[in-house]
């Protein structure tokens, strides 16, 4: 593990801390505010490998897509159904309200694409970026991993996704990571025409349960997972983003990501 960092394996937890600068404590709550540092970092690895599908989240291509040169329904009239979409990684999506994380983003390494390949997708190209909130009141972040190319059946890679991860939590159960409940299919505002479903995943980290929704969509030219980690969560355990929040991120930032090709 890569000591260099407080946060270790992807590097610091995104954001100054959990809050507002304050003035000095003492030095008992310094060191709690530090624990929980390391406690986000340590749960944002353990939804990274295990979402993931086993690997970090990170970028394709070595820098943020510029939003001014995304290209406009007037620069292409054709009908949406028959235009083929690439899926992209923008500096900032939801109007601004997440940006690029250079700290907590990495590489998609290669063997992304033999993944994506086998989950359904025809000539995948990988896309994932890190993504923390703008506002310095909050420490959301939004990490997006997915590719884009020609799927046949949009259902289908959503539904091997879902079982990678399942193979993965229950092939290395020191991890304490595992999905919980059932798959949900759902339809937040503005999918259009996409397949979403989404599911629970637990993570056991220094003896507190922390529960973040995990949504992927899927269509005929894009795939993404998109999980949105609120560090709240950490201060007594629980849920800190609902699934119905995860889901509509996740389809504002499918919005924001997917262009005409």
């Amino acid at each position: 593990m890569n000591q260099q960092n407080p946060g270790g394996w992807y590097g610091p937890v995104q954001g100054p801390g959990f809050g507002p600068a304050s003035p000095p404590d003492p030095p008992p709550r310094r060191r709690s505010r530090s624990r929980l540092v390391l406690l986000a970092v340590s749960v944002t690895c353990a939804l990274a490998a295990a979402a993931a599908g086993g690997y970090a989240y990170g970028r394709h291509t070595s820098a943020p897509a510029n939003n001014a040169a995304r290209p406009t329904s007037t620069q292409n009239s054709a009908p949406a159904a028959a235009r083929p979409y690439q899926l992209t990684a923008p500096h900032s999506v939801l109007s601004g309200a997440f940006v690029y994380d250079p700290v907590m983003t990495r590489p998609v390494p290669e063997s992304a694409a033999a993944d994506y390949a086998a989950f359904g997708i025809t000539n995948p190209t990988p896309v994932g970026i890190s993504y923390k909130s703008s506002s310095p009141a909050s420490q959301q972040t939004a990490q997006l991993t997915g590719a884009w190319g020609t799927i046949s059946d949009p259902e289908r890679v959503i539904d091997r996704h879902f079982a990678k991860i399942a193979d993965n939590a229950a092939a290395e159960p020191s991890k304490n990571t595992r999905l919980v409940g059932t798959l949900q299919r759902v339809h937040p505002t503005g999918l259009g025409d996409a397949m979403m479903k989404c599911q629970n995943m637990s993570t056991r980290v220094a003896q507190r349960i922390i529960t973040t929704p995990i949504c992927v969509w899927a269509d005929h030219y894009t795939y993404g997972e998109v999980v949105v980690f609120d560090p709240g969560a950490l201060r007594n355990g629980g849920m800190g983003v609902s699934l119905g929040e995860n889901a509509d991120t996740a389809a504002r930032i499918r919005n924001d990501a997917r262009v005409p090709r």
